[in-house]
C-alpha cells in the first residue's frame, strides 16, 4: 500500500511541477516575444505545451485514469507529449482573438498553426536546405510566435476553468467534460 502511496504522490508533485513550469515558460516566452526575439519565443512556448501534456498525463496516471506505461513511454517522447496536448490547437482556433488590454474590446485578431516538431527545430538551430543556410531568425515569424503563444495561453485558461472555476478532476477525464 504504501508504495501505491508513494507513486501517487510522485504522480501529483509532476503534475504541479509541470503546470507551474509551462506557467513560467508562458511568461518568458512572452518577454521574448515582446522583445523581438520570436524563435525562441516559439520554442518556450513550444516546450510549455509539452509541459502542459506531461502535467495532464500525470495527473491522469493520478486519478487513476492513465497508468503508469503509457506515462512512461510519453515522458520523454517529445512527439508524443505534443500529440497529448494537441486539443489546445483545437480550442485555440476556436478562439481566434486575445485580449491585450487594457480595455474590454483591446483584442488582437491571432492565427494558429499547429505547433509542428519541424519548426521548434527551426526556432533553435541553424539548418540547410537547398544549399542555403537557414537561421532560426529566418524561419520562426512573428506571427508564428504569437499563434504558439495564443495555444499555450488558451491550454492554461482552460485547465484552470475546468478545474478552479468548475471544479472538474484534474487530468484528462476533468478537462473534457
Amino acid at each position: 500500500m504504501g508504495n501505491k502511496l508513494q507513486k501517487q504522490k510522485l504522480h501529483w508533485e509532476i503534475y504541479r511541477q509541470a503546470h507551474n513550469n509551462a506557467a513560467a515558460l508562458l511568461t518568458e516566452a512572452q518577454l521574448l516575444f515582446e522583445n523581438g526575439h520570436y524563435p525562441r519565443a516559439y520554442f518556450l512556448a513550444y516546450t510549455a505545451l509539452e509541459e502542459i501534456s506531461k502535467s495532464q498525463h500525470a495527473a491522469d496516471v493520478y486519478t487513476g485514469y492513465s497508468n503508469e506505461s503509457d506515462f512512461a513511454k510519453s515522458f520523454a517522447n517529445h512527439k508524443l507529449k505534443i500529440l497529448r496536448v494537441g486539443w489546445a490547437y483545437y480550442e485555440a482556433e476556436d478562439r481566434p482573438t486575445s485580449w491585450v488590454g487594457p480595455d474590454l474590446h483591446d483584442v488582437e485578431q491571432v492565427v494558429v498553426e499547429e505547433p509542428l516538431w519541424k519548426k521548434r527545430q527551426d526556432s533553435m538551430y541553424v539548418g540547410v536546405f537547398n544549399s542555403k543556410v537557414i537561421t532560426p531568425r529566418s524561419s520562426i515569424t512573428k506571427k508564428d510566435a504569437r499563434g504558439i503563444i495564443h495555444i499555450l495561453e488558451t491550454a492554461l485558461e482552460q485547465i484552470v476553468q475546468m478545474t478552479e472555476y468548475w471544479g472538474h478532476q484534474i487530468g484528462s477525464k476533468g478537462l473534457f467534460k
